[in-house]
């Protein structure tokens, strides 16, 4: 990824610090909630009304955010899980070569990060379905910042819990 590359695959670019700790507080809440949503509004300008309390308007994100990328989500009365893959991941069972862009596959041949990417981004918790989706956003969207800046670390904490 040269200095000239500029990325498709997301909206905007944010500030890393920023992204952690709202992840962090997406990983600490039990529910969405009023102060939550302006958070995302503040790190994501396309984030959608109440995108901590919706599955619909966590998806928009997600879809804006990393344009093409696979994702899943369930629901149980215990806990609650998604899952967010770049298009391309070997984990999805389908032709790599379906929807997947050159930004894609940079992701997934970096030296460093590509193992991470291949893997995709996974979190079940107790909570809500949209906390769980917008934890696995923020997880891959940090990924992606770390990955384009090039931060050469194999062991870079991503998630609070990990």
């Amino acid at each position: 990824m040269g200095a000239d590359w500029a990325p498709a695959h997301r909206a905007e670019q944010v500030d890393l610090r920023n992204l952690r700790e709202l992840l962090k507080k997406v990983e600490t809440a039990s529910v969405g909630s009023p102060e939550l949503d302006r958070d995302f509004v503040k790190a994501f300008r396309s984030a959608p009304p109440n995108v901590t309390c919706s599955i619909d308007a966590a998806v928009r994100l997600i879809e804006t955010e990393l344009l093409g990328w696979w994702w899943n989500c369930g629901y149980c009365a215990a806990r609650n899980g998604a899952s967010l893959y770049v298009p391309g991941s070997s984990r999805i069972g389908v032709a790599a070569e379906y929807k997947t862009r050159p930004e894609h596959l940079q992701l997934l041949q970096d030296p460093k990060w590509g193992t991470l990417f291949d893997n995709g981004f996974h979190c079940d918790r107790g909570g809500t379905v949209p906390l769980a989706m917008l934890a696995v956003f923020l997880e891959a969207r940090i990924a992606v910042e770390l990955c384009e800046h090039r931060v050469t670390s194999e062991n870079k904490v991503i998630r609070l819990n990990k």
